[in-house]
């Protein structure tokens, strides 16, 4: 205290100087109306900036956490699709909101470690066997296929990229139903291949990719990508397509587990069949 009171008086001419500037300007300000219109229109400016840049702060604060939200909304919407449910040939589609002919359902995770410049590629995810994760359950973003989840801990799991050699998915030409299969070259992250596609097909630069739904991993239509060029060498039974990824994969965040209730069914139809 005694060092407080002793730097005021040492410093006495100085405040003393400060009150009476602060004193003179207000009765400029009070008694001049062109001062007192440029002193508030400063003064409305200056509080402005400050309360836009708090504004944009507690904004960008909550982004997180408002994208985790709206990652959930859309998870729950995603069971909604007729491709989410299951398929009675002899009734016709009305989405069950109860969700007790759902086959497919969805999940948001967030990616937490990711990689897409590597030959085999992974990805990280805040979800584990608590949140009922296993191994072989798809992985989509809301703009296309992302990989197929490969090992689950408690609150973890390991997903193979489709920027993975070993990847192999079932798609299809949206426009004509032919089927073929997804293969990354490795190369470009944004580029890959599209294999077994018959010479006979009619192609187009822009047709529309995506999943088939011949497999358990993926619902049918499932964005991927679309073709950006394409040829046929004389002679060869297949096309040789190359396909440009819907999915960013160097920004992409959010993303939804997808399951399939009826797997284990058509697992166990398949294995008896090939059995007999």
């Amino acid at each position: 205290m005694k060092a407080l009171i002793l730097f005021i008086w040492k410093h006495s001419f100085f405040f003393m100087f400060l009150i009476l500037e602060g004193v003179a300007a207000f009765f400029i300000v009070s008694n001049n109306g062109y001062q007192r219109s440029t002193f508030i229109n400063a003064s409305n400016g200056f509080t402005g900036s400050i309360l836009s840049a708090s504004n944009s702060t507690t904004h960008y604060i909550g982004l997180v956490e408002t994208n985790k939200q709206l990652a959930d909304e859309n998870a729950m919407l995603r069971k909604l699709l007729p491709t989410s449910q299951i398929r009675r040939i002899d009734e016709g589609f009305q989405a069950d909101t109860n969700y007790a002919n759902q086959q497919y359902r969805y999940q948001s995770a967030e990616i937490i470690s990711n990689s897409f410049q590597k030959r085999n590629n992974y990805l990280f995810l805040n979800k584990g066997s608590l949140a009922n994760v296993k191994p072989a359950m798809g992985v989509i973003s809301s703009e296309g296929i992302v990989g197929i989840i490969q090992n689950v801990s408690d609150n973890f799991c390991t997903v193979i990229s489709v920027l993975h050699s070993k990847s192999a998915i079932d798609v299809k030409i949206k426009r004509n139903g032919y089927t073929g299969t997804l293969k990354w070259d490795g190369k470009d992250y944004n580029i890959a291949k599209v294999k077994n596609i018959p010479s006979h097909v009619h192609l187009n630069l822009g047709d529309t990719i995506t999943t088939s739904g011949n497999s358990s991993i993926f619902p049918d239509n499932i964005m991927v990508g679309i073709i950006s060029k394409f040829n046929l060498k004389d002679g060869a039974s297949f096309y040789d397509i190359q396909l440009k990824y819907s999915v960013n994969y160097n920004k992409v965040r959010f993303v939804y587990i997808v399951e399939n209730t009826l797997k284990n069914e058509l697992q166990e139809l398949k294995k008896r069949t090939e059995d007999e």
